[in-house]
């Protein structure tokens, strides 16, 4: 990973200023098992509206499933393949609409989610790893995963 740290206008936690949305990644450093459990382990502890964890997430690793990781590269927009075709490992986040105790509208679902995303980014720049989140994608080939 390129190491990169943004000055701040206030002291903040390293792993912000270390976190670096970048486009260059090493197809010759796959992500270990314990890595990206420690990922989902992050994800795992973001605060959510009634402890209700509406996330759910998607990991595609080329190393050990290239099949789903070509499936979930295939969803991306045209742009985002170009830069991410080096990317070890692909994620892909969902949010539950509805609470897990109740059935009733979570409204509160993609917010939640986004925290526990952070969460993983945070991770991973205190790994030395960096992450890149994308919105250009098809969501109906997504759900077909």
């Amino acid at each position: 990973m390129i190491s990169k740290t943004i000055d701040t206008s206030a002291p903040i936690l390293p792993a912000f200023a270390e976190r670096y949305s970048g486009v260059s990644y090493d197809p010759q450093r796959p992500l270990s098992r314990s890595q990206l459990l420690a990922l989902a382990e992050a994800a795992r502890w973001a605060p959510s509206c009634f402890g209700d964890q509406p996330w759910r997430y998607i990991i595609c690793d080329k190393a050990t499933d290239p099949e789903a990781w070509d499936k979930a590269f295939a969803c991306l927009a045209e742009g985002n393949q170009a830069w991410c075709k080096a990317a070890p490992v692909l994620m892909i986040s969902c949010a539950d609409t509805l609470f897990a105790r109740n059935d009733k509208s979570n409204r509160y679902g993609s917010h939640d989610t986004g925290a526990a995303s952070f969460g993983m980014c945070l991770q991973a720049a205190s790994m030395g790893l960096m992450t890149h989140q994308m919105g250009g994608f098809d969501s109906d080939k997504a759900r077909s995963l």
